[in-house]
C-alpha cells in the first residue's frame, strides 16, 4: 500500500512537473528538489547547445566505459584501463554553467494556486495588497510607494514584467519569504498574486504574459435560469460592460453567448450578472476603473481564457491587435484577423489547455 501511495505522489508530481494533460492534486505538490529548471522561453545560444551535446557524448562514453569496467571484473580483462578511461572522461565533461540554459527554482517552482479565479477572491488579495505591500511597492503596483525612499533597496514594480518567464509557484516563493509578508498565510499570498495578475493583464492587455483565466461569474441566462461562468465551457463568450451606447453588442450573437455585466440595471440578454464585485473585478482586467469600465468587452475562448479585450465605443472593430493569445498564453499575431468572426476563427485555431490545477 505504501509503494502504491509513493508512486501515486510520484505520478502527481511528474504531471505538475511536465504540465501533462492528467488530473492531479494541488495537495500533493512535493517540493521540487534541484536549484535549476528548465525554461522553454529561455534564449539559449547555438554555443551552448553545442556544449551541451559534447558534454552529453562525454557523459555517454563515460558511462560506457564504466559499463565495460564492471563486464572487465568478472572476465579480469581490460577492467583497469576502461575504469581510468570512465574517471577521466567524467572529471572532464565540459558542462556549461546553467544559468547558460537553465532557469533558476525554488522548492515551489511548479506549484500551482489551488483558489478559484473569482471576483470575490480578487478583491481580497487587493485588500491583502494594498494593507501589506502597498506602503512599498505602491497602490498601483509601480514601485512608487510613500515608504520607498526609506528603503536601503528601492522596491521592484510588480506589473507585467513580474510574470514574464516566471512561474507563479516562484512568485508565491517569494511573497511567502519576503522579511514584510511575515505571517501572511498561503491563500492571502495565492490571492495577492492573482490580483498582480489581474492588474498586469489590465495595463499590458496580457501582451508578454501567461494566459488569464476568466474569473468566475453568476449568471441569469434567458431561459435557463441561474448558472456559472464555467457553465458555458465549451462556447465562445462575449463579455460586455453594460453602458449607454452597448446596446447593438448586447444584443444575441449566434457566434457567441453574451454576457452583459451590469451595476443592478435590468438588462434583456442572452446572461446577465450585476455582481458588484464581478465589475470591480473586470474594471482590472480592462485597465479601467469602476467609473470608466462601461463599453469595454472581452472574448472567452471555449476552454475559458481570456483571449482578447475591446475598448468598445467609438473604438475600431475587433482585431488581432486585440491581444489574441496562442497556445502558450503569449501574444499570437501571425495571421492578422479582421473583425469578431476572424478572432473566434484565431482562437479555435490555437487552442489554451484548461488550467487543470484550479478549482470553478
Amino acid at each position: 500500500m505504501l509503494l502504491l501511495v509513493l508512486l501515486f505522489v510520484l505520478a502527481n508530481a511528474l504531471a505538475a512537473w511536465l504540465d501533462l494533460p492528467l488530473p492531479r492534486l494541488t495537495s500533493l505538490q512535493p517540493p521540487w528538489p534541484f536549484a535549476w529548471r528548465y525554461d522553454t522561453d529561455l534564449p539559449v545560444s547555438p554555443y551552448v547547445w553545442r556544449k551541451l551535446a559534447l558534454a552529453a557524448a562525454m557523459t555517454a562514453t563515460a558511462a560506457t566505459a564504466a559499463l565495460a569496467a564492471v563486464w572487465g571484473l568478472r572476465r579480469r580483462r581490460w577492467r583497469w584501463a576502461a575504469l581510468v578511461a570512465a574517471t577521466l572522461l567524467f572529471a572532464n565533461t565540459p558542462w556549461p554553467r546553467p544559468a547558460l540554459y537553465l532557469a533558476p527554482a525554488v522548492p515551489t517552482s511548479f506549484d500551482r494556486s489551488p483558489l478559484p479565479f473569482t471576483p470575490a477572491s480578487l478583491l481580497q488579495g487587493a485588500a491583502a495588497y494594498q494593507a501589506r505591500c502597498a506602503a512599498c511597492h505602491g497602490a498601483a503596483a509601480d514601485g512608487r510607494g510613500p515608504l520607498a525612499a526609506t528603503l536601503p533597496t528601492w522596491p521592484s514594480a510588480l506589473g507585467q514584467p513580474l510574470f514574464q518567464n516566471r512561474l507563479e509557484g516562484e512568485i508565491y516563493w517569494r511573497i511567502r519569504h519576503h522579511a514584510d509578508a511575515a505571517g501572511m498565510d498561503a491563500e492571502t499570498a495565492w490571492r495577492v498574486i492573482d490580483y498582480l495578475r489581474a492588474v498586469a493583464y489590465g495595463e499590458s492587455g496580457g501582451a508578454g504574459m501567461p494566459a488569464v483565466p476568466a474569473p468566475g461569474l453568476a449568471l441569469t441566462c434567458r431561459g435557463r435560469g441561474r448558472m456559472p461562468l464555467s457553465a458555458l465551457r465549451g462556447q465562445p463568450v462575449r463579455i460586455v460592460a453594460h453602458g449607454p451606447a452597448t446596446a447593438q453588442d448586447e444584443r444575441d450573437d449566434p457566434r457567441v453567448v453574451t454576457v452583459v455585466l451590469t451595476r443592478g440595471a435590468a438588462i434583456d440578454a442572452e446572461c446577465t450578472s450585476d455582481d458588484a464585485d464581478a465589475w470591480v473585478a473586470y474594471a482590472l482586467l480592462a485597465g479601467a476603473t469602476g467609473d470608466t469600465l462601461a463599453g469595454a468587452q472581452f472574448l472567452v475562448d471555449r476552454q475559458g481564457w481570456l483571449r482578447a479585450r475591446h475598448a468598445g465605443g467609438d473604438a475600431p472593430a475587433w482585431t488581432s491587435g486585440d491581444d489574441v493569445c496562442g497556445p502558450s498564453g503569449r501574444l499570437h499575431v501571425a495571421v492578422a484577423a479582421q473583425g469578431l468572426a476572424q478572432i473566434l476563427k484565431a482562437m479555435d485555431a490555437s487552442p489554451i489547455a484548461i488550467d487543470r490545477a484550479r478549482r470553478g
